[in-house]
């Protein structure tokens, strides 16, 4: 029997079996489907910046989520996880393309805020991104992407962090499928409220001025900038690494893109 034929016969005996309480009319079970998600996107570029529109198209081509934007009105870029005393003016606004979103008159942190206390949105996940320029190594504590993320995560929200580079060509999509493919990994625990809130999952990708992305690597945030260390937001992606990344600094110098998970307070 040929694997063709074989998949036909497995598949005849999924309709011929019936269904039971759990299952459609054709048979498939409910658990199937994958559970309706509420994704919570903000940024420290501003609602109008290119990398949150890219993001936010992207998640919206998945099944079953709910994409809620709510992010600065204007750039509050290296605002850390800084807030606002007081009250808040925000606004209806929308990205770039015209996805519908909330402007908020202060920093990353303030917009995560308003989108948590005073809109009441209750999200299964919480992405700020995607960031123009890298938040590795000693960059990160100071980056509002990454501040916001610290916030949702701190209010007990599973939360990423995701960054890309700093040109007028920057591959702000490459950045965003990174997403979606952590989010599919983690779509069970973020659907029933078990995924982790206890750290920030960061992600940053070279802006490869030759060669490809070679590939995601895990790797430890980087304490500091070594001596001679090269431009990081302009790679060679075509130059043969001399050995494993050992930190996201050096991913993003290596021409790799890097997944780091981040504590909640520097």
């Amino acid at each position: 029997m040929n694997l063709r034929i074989a998949a036909i016969v497995v598949v005849s005996a999924l309709f011929l079996s019936g269904c039971d309480n759990s299952s459609d009319s054709n048979g498939f079970s409910d658990s199937n489907i994958p559970r309706q998600l509420t994704i919570l996107v903000t940024n420290d570029d501003g609602i109008g910046a290119p990398g949150i529109d890219s993001l936010v198209n992207t998640l919206t081509l998945m099944d079953n989520v709910e994409v809620v934007v709510v992010a600065p009105a204007e750039n509050q870029s290296q605002s850390a996880d800084k807030t606002t005393e007081g009250e808040l003016v925000f606004e209806d606004s929308a990205t770039t393309s015209g996805y519908l979103g909330t402007a908020v008159y202060g920093f990353p942190a303030d917009a995560v805020n308003v989108a948590l206390k005073q809109l009441e949105i209750t999200p299964n996940l919480v992405v700020s991104g995607v960031n123009s320029g890298h938040n590795v190594g000693p960059i990160a504590p100071i980056s509002g992407t990454v501040g916001a993320a610290q916030i949702a995560a701190r209010a007990g929200f599973p939360a990423v962090a995701v960054s890309a580079g700093l040109t007028s060509d920057t591959d702000f999509d490459a950045a965003a499928e990174l997403v979606i493919a952590w989010i599919e990994s983690n779509r069970a625990a973020l659907g029933d409220n078990s995924a982790r809130a206890d750290i920030v999952t960061s992600f940053n990708i070279p802006n490869c001025t030759q060669g490809n992305i070679r590939g995601l690597v895990e790797v430890p945030r980087a304490d500091a900038y070594p001596a001679g260390t090269p431009n990081i937001f302009f790679t060679d992606c075509s130059v043969e690494p001399d050995g494993p990344p050992t930190s996201d600094l050096d991913a993003i110098i290596k021409g790799f893109a890097s997944q780091t998970e981040l504590p909640l307070d520097f």
